[in-house]
């Protein structure tokens, strides 16, 4: 990468580590936090605590994600492989973006649990479809936009924190 951080045609991105959430504890803590949601997808969104059993925030995970597909909201397997595979990637692309800030409260590592709500629209016969991986594409960049937006934060805590 060149200082100004633009990449140079053929330059490989730096690796972005996500941790499989896995211990159930984890994940019901996670689904009672903070949310937002696009589509039929909702992405629940929390900092790690020591229950997580996760490694510390300065080793190389970016971040911790997990999933909730069910099979009564989506029938095949494909399609909800589909849609984990297109979460990584979205995510690793996004944190790539936007990394962790350096301040030690606000450098933890985040919990993200990406949840299906409903079952997506009977338009979309096949799991191979380019405008449901369009679609998807689109619904994650949405929601880890309105996550970015929920960690920044606001204007009057910023100014509340520099007020001696």
């Amino acid at each position: 990468m060149n200082p100004c951080g633009a990449q140079r045609p053929g330059e490989l991105l730096p690796p972005v580590r996500l941790l499989p959430l896995s211990r159930p504890e984890s994940f019901a803590v996670s689904l009672r936090s903070r949310w937002v949601q696009a589509g039929e997808l909702r992405l629940h969104f929390r900092v790690a605590n020591p229950a997580d059993a996760l490694p510390p925030a300065g080793t190389l995970p970016a971040c911790a994600l997990g999933f909730v597909l069910s099979r009564k909201q989506c029938r095949h397997a494909a399609r909800r492989n589909l849609i984990r595979r297109i979460a990584r990637e979205r995510v690793r692309a996004h944190l790539r973006r936007h990394p962790r800030p350096a301040e030690p409260e606000a450098a933890a590592l985040p919990v993200l649990v990406l949840r299906l709500q409903r079952r997506f629209d009977a338009q979309w016969r096949s799991q191979q479809s380019q405008p449901l991986r369009r679609y998807l594409q689109g619904l994650l960049e949405q929601l880890l936009g309105q996550w970015e937006q929920s960690r920044r934060p606001s204007e009057g805590a910023r100014r509340r924190a520099e007020a001696p």
